[in-house]
């Protein structure tokens, strides 16, 4: 059979994976109609394969099934419709599950013994957790939108501990999650065992991050190093995804064969996204065609990046990230609010006072994949800031890596500070565009292993890494840099507002560090494959900033309702709100609440619903779930922490 020809497929659900130490993952097998046997390829989540993650990756298993591929979509340990106790959220335990999953799949007479790896998110994770194992048939790996060490990734960025979207858009979402049974059951009852156990041993995902402020032990065990994965690999990311330093740095640290594509993307599959849509599937099929089948389609004869140059939505292939061309250009704050090549020759401070509410407009950096929240006119958030801004640029400025802000500080009062740095381009009606952040945890300048308190009276450098990015600034057009102590509700408010005096000029040069790429010798442009427009989604994304004028209250709110029917039949709804709640005056008064709830009708289980709620501040956790199966309540549960 040539690889391009389709074929009709065949769906083989809840095959039970055997794990050494008597655990059973669940899977889904979609496969070719014909004899085989077949190159394989797995995808492995904690998201259901018969409910929320099958019905995302629908179409990409019937794609590969019907070019020659045997597609499994994997539950974890403990979740959907596998059997054991879930590991708690990134474990290591989690790869070598996978490890052993695709030396089994290897080893089934459907599959020639070549198996590759892909996934979205927590899919991505486990692409590259799972490539760090090693396994000996697994051949290469595609992960999309991922993190190897979620605590610097994604819930301390400098050590900064995150607020929404880590303990209201997924972690109260996951709460409920991972308490609900598998709703493909079986006739003779496997899955209400699965289910009882699970609902006898399942931990809330989030409960013991408050303990972990510090990178330790804790976190390091659950991180990856790029640098142990031997199989090719092709990263794919997006600028404006949750993870959009890790991906291009985890390229960087790759020594095996590797490829990059960095789309202006949020956290979504690319076919998906609502700009700028790639053919991902085509893409990936030529990858894994060329580790798993020997084909010569000349991928691993190309540029081995492809990035997207925002605002002027430039495609370009590049030899290596980071860029070699790139030349560091220093800009320095001034008096009177200028950025300029040139620092101060006399010192100058201004003094600013912290506002909690500050970073709203920085967009709602959604983990749940909903298509919502890019961020907004950045002038509001800037009037709460210290800004900086230069003259109209006399040319294009192309900014493609990672800036590095430099802050002179000192702290007036407060018992710590988070260093919020942003850069942004300032067109010349004043609207201003975000392009890319930094935070910095005072307590974590020198290390984020090690808190050490601030001392006041005393001034710091605070070194202040920016996510990678890739924009260009047209000509006539201002660069703006603001420094605030918040960005709200993607960080939690420290306790207290901290005063600080920010130094400039003299000694003390404060400024930004900007990776700007100049004209580049030719490469053949890319040949870029769009795909065709999405079927219309159930999915309906929630999104609201609200301002409460009298008592200086910010509250954001994200979540989604959904509903789609199950393969097996039946049908599931989904009503999931998680809600950031901040008063100007009162810092430590932050808090997080969520709300969910799952209903499920389907063969066998009948009808159920898990309700889950969730309620967070810097001091307190206390997260409660009900279960319902046919008008009885068969489980309710209170965590207080």
């Amino acid at each position: 059979m040539e690889s391009g020809e389709l074929q009709d497929i065949v769906i083989q659900r809840n095959l039970l994976i055997p794990l050494s130490d008597g655990a059973t993952l669940s899977a889904d097998l979609y496969r070719p109609a014909g004899k085989g046997p077949f190159p394989a390829l797995m995808s492995f989540y904690p998201y259901h394969k018969d409910d929320f993650i099958g019905a995302m990756n629908e179409e990409p298993r019937r794609y590969f099934a019907a070019r020659g591929y045997a597609h499994l979509l994997v539950d974890f340990r403990g979740l959907g419709g596998s059997g054991g106790v879930a590991w708690p959220a990134m474990d290591r335990g989690e790869a070598r599950d996978g490890a052993e999953a695709i030396e089994w799949i290897a080893a089934q007479p459907w599959c020639d013994g070549n198996v590759g790896m892909w996934g979205l998110s927590y899919g991505g994770i486990s692409s590259l957790k799972v490539g760090a194992e090693n396994p000996p048939h697994l051949r290469a790996i595609v992960p999309i939108q991922g993190s190897v060490d979620i605590y610097h990734d994604y819930l301390y960025p400098g050590g900064a501990p995150t607020c929404l979207g880590s303990y209201g858009a997924w972690g109260s979402f996951m709460l409920a999650m991972n308490l609900m049974p598998p709703t493909n059951a079986d006739s003779e009852g496997r899955w209400l065992k699965v289910w009882k156990d699970r609902l006898e041993h399942s931990e809330p995902y989030v409960l013991p991050w408050p303990d972990h402020q510090a990178h330790d032990e804790y976190w390091r065990a659950k991180s990856v190093d790029p640098a142990k994965i031997k199989v090719p690999t092709f990263i794919i990311g997006g600028w404006r995804d949750i993870f959009p330093e890790v991906m291009p740095s985890v390229f960087a640290r790759l020594k095996c064969v590797k490829k990059l594509w960095m789309g202006p993307w949020m956290h979504t599959l690319p076919a998906l996204a609502p700009y700028e849509p790639l053919d991902y599937l085509h893409e990936m099929k030529r990858w894994f065609d060329h580790w798993l089948r020997g084909e010569k389609n000349g991928i691993a004869d190309e540029p081995p990046v492809l990035i997207n140059v925002q605002r002027a939505n430039i495609w370009r292939h590049e030899r290596e990230w980071p860029i070699e061309r790139t030349r560091a250009r220093a800009m320095y704050f001034g008096g009177a609010g200028s950025l300029s090549g040139a620092p101060q020759r006399e010192e100058q401070g201004e003094l600013y006072l912290a506002n909690p509410t500050v970073g709203s407009a920085a967009g709602l950096w959604d983990p749940m994949g909903l298509g919502v929240g890019m961020p907004l006119d950045q002038g509001e958030d800037e009037r709460g800031s210290l800004a900086y801004t230069s003259e109209p640029l006399t040319e294009d400025l192309e900014i493609s890596g990672a800036p590095h802000a430099t802050v002179f500080a000192e702290l007036k009062s407060g018992d710590d500070v988070n260093v919020v740095v942003k850069l942004s381009d300032v067109d010349p009606s004043g609207a201003s565009a975000l392009i890319t952040s930094g935070w910095l945890r005072g307590a974590c300048r020198n290390s984020a292993d090690k808190p050490e308190p601030l001392r006041a009276g005393e001034v710091y450098e605070f070194r202040v890494a920016l996510w990678s990015t890739s924009y260009q600034v047209p000509k006539g057009n201002r660069v703006r840099v603001s420094v605030s102590c918040a960005d709200f509700p993607h960080l939690w408010p420290t306790r207290t507002n901290p005063e600080i005096q920010l130094f400039f000029g003299g000694q003390r040069k404060s400024g930004i560090e900007l990776p700007v790429v100049p004209a580049r010798s030719a490469i053949d442009a890319p040949q870029l494959r769009r795909p065709a427009p999405p079927a219309a989604s159930p999915l309906r994304p929630i999104w609201k900033i609200e301002r409460n004028l009298v008592s200086g209250e910010v509250a954001v709110t994200t979540g989604e309702k959904n509903g789609f029917p199950l393969p097996q039949g039946g049908a599931i709804e989904i009503d999931h709100a998680a809600v950031a709640r901040v008063i100007a005056a009162r810092p430590d008064g932050a808090s997080v609440s969520g709300d969910t709830k799952i209903r499920v009708s389907a063969p066998a289980i009948g009808d159920i619903e898990v309700a889950t709620t969730s309620l967070v501040s810097r001091d307190s956790m206390t997260l409660s779930a009900r279960i319902i199966r046919d008008g009885a309540l068969v489980f309710e549960k209170r965590w207080n922490k």
